[in-house]
């Protein structure tokens, strides 16, 4: 399939048990949408006001699976409805093509993007402003990024010897080897998976480091500082997604 990707729009977890993990992503000190409806979701400022930035938690077989926004789809209509805490509706309608590889994504379109930027959403306890990058593993990073390039239309560029960057916008992906990724992120035990290319982490942009290592601390969620004060919560800690957080002060 091919498309023309305006951006990443957002990452889909499929997990069997959406919201255990929802409660490990709180402790994290993420905001999601009410329980009791799927999808779960962690809404992020938008960087494009008709391109939402989020991740959605869907109840299904594991699987995690890019999102890509595109300007015109037809497709599977998604439609979903959650209930703000002053008894507000929120709707959302998405429009969702079929799931493509060689890694694991889909071309959306929103009919109502703002239903994924409501204030109450967007605000998180531990700072985190938006999705910067996601991160996927592959035995052969050049080949997978030059695939996914061709489908979506995008820019990739060799960054240095084991990762490869796809860019349709906002949102990076960062295509490592296996040994480049565990030597690059060695102070959480990165582990690779075994079924490659996959996505294995993401990079969130949060407002200070302090605050979020205090919270962390105090729900005694492990985690690991590195260069440019990054925090960097394991993968066991989330259910299987590493995540990152980059300070931006």
């Amino acid at each position: 399939m091919q498309v023309s990707a305006r951006d990443i729009d957002h990452l889909s977890i499929a997990t069997p048990d959406p919201e255990a993990l929802a409660i490990r992503l709180q402790q994290i000190g993420f905001n999601l949408t009410p329980e009791g409806v799927e999808p779960r979701c962690i809404c992020f400022q938008a960087a494009e006001d008709d391109i939402p930035n989020y991740i959605e938690l869907i109840e299904a077989d594991v699987r995690v699976a890019l999102a890509v926004n595109v300007a015109e789809l037809d497709g599977e209509v998604r439609e979903h409805s959650w209930e703000t805490d002053d008894g507000y509706e929120i709707d959302a309608e998405v429009i969702a093509g079929e799931l493509d590889g060689p890694l694991p994504w889909f071309p959306v379109r929103h009919q109502t993007p703002e239903a994924f930027m409501e204030p109450e959403w967007i605000v998180h306890p531990n700072g985190a402003l938006g999705m910067l990058a996601v991160h996927v593993v592959s035995d052969d990073p050049p080949a997978t990024a030059k695939a996914l390039g061709e489908q979506w239309g995008a820019i990739t560029e060799d960054l240095f010897e084991g990762c490869t960057m796809i860019q349709t916008g906002a949102v990076e992906v960062l295509i490592w080897s296996p040994s480049a990724f565990q030597t690059e992120y060695k102070a959480v035990e990165a582990m690779a998976p075994e079924h490659r290319p996959t996505v294995v982490g993401i990079a969130v942009a949060v407002e200070r480091a302090r605050p979020l290592q205090a919270l962390l601390r105090a729900n005694n969620v492990p985690f690991a500082l590195t260069d440019g004060d990054r925090v960097v919560v394991p993968a066991e800690q989330t259910g299987g997604l590493m995540i990152e957080f980059l300070p931006q002060n």
